[in-house]
């Protein structure tokens, strides 16, 4: 499954964003809040960690939702209707796998009064979504670890 390395992100010193940062250390460039571009300085203040939740995110910008589930998952979590803004990293209650797999169970019990996602009187706790999170989670871990 194609998907995208781990985000190279830091902080912009003017606007406080998470901006994605070049191979030579400067930050590229981006809107903000009043302004066409940031005038924030090059140099972002400091860098950030790659977790799970800035990586799915980075995946979500991706054009092949239809053939890749990683993609499909992300544009989900952070591209809601058209008429809601795009949700980013610092929107989100979950930063990995797991707590998003928590986060999706303590929703259907929200909404339903049972964890068990599998449709309609079904017997299984987990279904489709829990296993592309599952999935994304595995390749998360592989980008982590080379």
């Amino acid at each position: 499954m194609d998907v995208n390395p781990l985000p190279r992100l830091g902080y912009c010193p003017a606007c406080s964003d998470e901006i994605r940062v070049r191979a030579d250390g400067t930050l590229f460039q981006h809107s903000s809040p009043g302004w066409p571009r940031c005038p924030g300085s090059r140099r972002p203040v400091g860098l950030l960690e790659p977790t799970f939740v800035r990586w799915l995110h980075a995946n979500a910008a991706r054009k092949d939702a239809y053939t890749n589930r990683v993609t499909h998952l992300a544009q989900h979590k952070f591209r809601g209707c058209t008429r809601s803004p795009n949700r980013t990293p610092a929107d989100m209650t979950w930063t990995t796998a797991e707590e998003l797999h928590d986060e999706l169970h303590r929703q259907q019990v929200r909404l339903t009064g049972s964890e068990n996602r599998s449709g309609y009187g079904g017997t299984e706790r987990c279904d489709w979504v829990c296993r592309d999170v599952a999935t994304a989670g595995r390749i998360y871990a592989e980008l982590a670890a080379s």
